[in-house]
């Protein structure tokens, strides 16, 4: 697990200096601690940080060939580099015992076409000496992030944002699409950034330099191929492939543990690790006064059926105002979703115990997890209605008292009327909408960009012939999973030096994903039918009946009490120091309907607050 970064000067094929590297690698040094390396080659060089997760002694990177042409560096894990060592062993001689050499003798022999047989998380970089080429890529779901500047003839890339601000010339420019895309979902997703010039490489997707150009090319996506199978079917291999998975995934040279909500998913995991003799260490989040949000006794269930080595995490409103503006700092762009602080929370208590950790992220997004799903099953039958109805419905809703209970029966009834009358994928962004497009050239009445939706729409013809609710699951998978969950993961266990692995999302498991027939992940209105009756064996009853309750924390009620005065601080911070650049007045209203009860502002301060620290150190 590392940080890597690199520079290479394609159209003036000035040299590369390895002091310009090392701005970089400082503002990455919690992503590998315990190493450093770096080479440079006339016009281009490479530069990583290592965490030593495999390979303690000799897993230095970079690595190299046998004739030193080729450079590797690597950011993650490559599950299946045994099976490919010993494939390759009897062509090439093998220095380490890492998962990085693999990739290099396999790219001598197949170029781009090696990323088609590695299973793993990874964002690597190789180049290629001979033929004076860089290439970069991304692992299939997006696990692990890749960033670059392409400008002036120089392309720059990095793990992370703020590393990547680091390279002298690469401009802060503010990127207005990617600030009310911001605005409307609460973080940002590909291609763009908050930056102009830095640009994110979508998952699946490689990048090329070569012949004084550089090109992006998709290598691989999702595809729905259902396949027939009985229910009984279904889930033997769903068994067998997570048992797989977790199989693989256990693989590491030192301490490993799991993040356990109380949810399906994670719950599995643990279930398969006791399958294959392990007893892992578990850690939960729970929340100061939590009430409904609370999932430390369903934890505990699972934690004593199977145990584990259980830790309960404390986290509270003191936590968000401590870390929030360092996360801001760190994150270099603006995020709103603040249950990534709850994570980081337990990643930083784990940390003293586990250096990689299991999650349960992706479940939702293969095996049709997300409550929107039923919306839009419900949503068919609501466009039938006449006007008048729709009309005295969205009324009722909106009459209903305000609460800020979790997944409350006024928040989903809102989110549903308010979405439901656009074209079901519109209706799935708008389900998840934070402000809409009126309300953000309220905030930002000087920004101009087209419609957000942009981000959703841009996969779609990926899927123009899949049914409605594959095409929503397909925007889930390609726009929510890798950059609002799986981004945040990674930069707030790096933060802590900890790798974060997602059984879920081995190759295994996105296979077996795409040949499960629809009506068996969603059956009725019941979300990862399958998922429940595979694992129904092996999990408490409790947890098998629990409803969809999402990874979410009691924001709502904290905004209220002891984060008010937090809130009211960044709103006038920002306009102390950029008054033009948002109506602040407009977000001290939203506090007050909130505060009054009036309205469940939650989402939006928890955006604007974020967007407000953010701005603090970046503009």
């Amino acid at each position: 697990m590392c940080g890597i970064t690199g520079k290479i000067n394609y159209a003036s094929k000035a040299p590369v200096r390895e002091a310009e590297l090392k701005g970089p690698l400082f503002e990455m040094f919690h992503r590998g601690p315990e190493d450093e390396g770096v080479m440079v080659d006339r016009h281009c060089g490479l530069g990583m940080r290592r965490l030593k997760i495999i390979d303690l002694e000799s897993g230095h990177q970079p690595v190299f060939n046998e004739d030193g042409s080729l450079a590797v560096i690597l950011n993650g894990e490559i599950y299946n580099y045994r099976e490919l060592r010993k494939e390759l062993q009897g062509r090439h001689s093998f220095k380490t015992n890492s998962d990085t050499e693999v990739i290099v003798h396999l790219y001598e022999e197949l170029g781009e076409k090696c990323l088609d047989r590695l299973n793993g998380m990874f964002a690597l970089a190789v180049w290629d000496a001979r033929k004076e080429e860089l290439f970069i890529a991304r692992d299939r779901a997006g696990v692990k992030p890749l960033f670059y500047s392409d400008a002036g003839g120089a392309l720059c890339f990095a793990s992370e944002v703020k590393s990547l601000l680091a390279f002298k010339g690469v401009s802060r420019e503010l990127d207005d699409q990617a600030l009310a895309n911001y605005l409307s979902f609460y973080y940002i997703s590909s291609p763009r950034s908050i930056f102009k010039q830095i640009r994110r490489l979508p998952q699946g997707h490689y990048l090329k330099v070569k012949g004084g150009k550089a090109e992006v090319r998709q290598y691989w996506h999702y595809r729905f191929r259902p396949e027939k199978m009985t229910e009984r079917e279904a889930e033997e291999r769903i068994e067998a492939a997570l048992l797989n998975s977790v199989r693989r995934q256990l693989v590491s040279d030192v301490p490993l543990g799991v993040f356990l909500s109380s949810g399906l998913d994670s719950t599995a995991i643990v279930a398969m690790m006791s399958k294959l003799g392990v007893k892992p260490k578990t850690y939960t989040v729970g929340y100061e006064n939590g009430g409904t949000y609370n999932e430390l006794n369903e934890a505990r269930l699972v934690a004593g059926k199977y145990g584990t080595d259980h830790h309960d995490c404390l986290f509270g409103p003191a936590d968000i105002i401590k870390k929030l503006p360092e996360a801001a700092d760190r994150f270099a762009e603006p995020h709103g979703d603040w249950t990534y602080l709850a994570m980081g929370h337990v990643s930083a208590q784990s940390r003293k115990e586990i250096t990689v950790a299991l999650t349960g992220a992706g479940g939702d997004e293969l095996f049709a997890g997300y409550p929107t799903l039923s919306a839009a099953k419900v949503g068919r039958f609501y466009q039938y209605l006449p006007g008048p109805v729709k009309a005295a419905l969205r009324a009722a809703a909106e009459r209903l008292p305000v609460s800020t209970s979790r997944l409350s029966l006024d928040f989903k009834l809102k989110s549903f009327t308010r979405g439901a009358a656009f074209r079901p994928e519109v209706a799935h962004f708008k389900y998840k909408e934070i402000f809409t497009s009126e309300e953000i050239k309220i905030l930002l009445p000087g920004v101009k960009y087209e419609d957000p939706f942009e981000v959703f729409a841009q996969h779609l013809p990926d899927v123009s012939d899949a049914r409605l609710l594959d095409r929503l699951q397909y925007l889930d998978l390609n726009v929510f999973l890798p950059y609002c969950s799986l981004h945040a993961t990674d930069l707030v266990t790096m933060f802590n030096s900890q790798e974060a692995r997602v059984p879920f999302l081995d190759n295994e498991m996105l296979d077996l994903s795409e040949q499960v027939p629809l009506h068996l992940k969603l059956k009725g209105f019941t979300t990862k039918h399958i998922i429940r009756k595979a694992f129904r064996k092996y999990l408490p009853e409790e947890i098998l009946k629990m409803p969809k309750k999402g990874f979410s924390m009691p924001t709502g009620e904290w905004l209220k009490g002891e984060l008010k005065g937090f809130t009211l601080d960044a709103i006038n911070s920002a306009r102390a120091k950029n008054p033009g650049f948002c109506d602040y007045g407009y977000a001290e209203k939203l506090l007050k309907e909130h505060c009054e009860g009036r309205r469940d502002n939650t989402r939006r301060l928890t955006c604007l607050v974020s967007l407000f620290l953010w701005q603090d150190k970046y503009l």
